[in-house]
């Protein structure tokens, strides 16, 4: 194993970068555990003489663990306890890094169910 990857597993198993998560490819099934870090970046767009603020967020996760992310996968964010924290799912794959360890997601937040809400 290359000192680069031995990094990147260090970055992602430290508990203070990486989160674990169950991948769920295609939003179904009993999912697969891994680790992802999570980011936010944030930009700030110009259009016209208007200026936005544009939140997003991505999370990265190793080939080595989800070697095919795809739009609609669902990733349960789970906390130290390993209780759900958040359901995000994939809405886009940004990148690659340049020695194909990682991949980056666009993600956004799923509405958790409501038992109270009417079909």
């Amino acid at each position: 194993m290359s000192a680069f990857a031995m990094a990147i597993d260090a970055t992602f198993e430290d508990p203070n970068h990486g989160e674990d998560a169950i991948w769920r490819s295609g939003g179904t099934g009993p999912g697969l555990p891994v680790r992802i870090l999570r980011l936010s970046p944030e930009a700030i767009i110009g259009m016209g003489d208007n200026r936005y603020d544009l939140d997003a967020m991505l999370i990265s996760v190793r080939l080595s663990e989800v070697p095919f992310p795809t739009v609609g996968d669902q990733v349960d964010i789970l906390n130290e306890m390993g209780a759900l924290v958040e359901t995000v799912e994939v809405t886009s794959l940004a990148r690659i890094d340049m020695r194909r360890l990682v991949r980056t997601c666009g993600v956004s937040p799923l509405a958790p169910d409501d038992p109270d809400d009417e079909p």
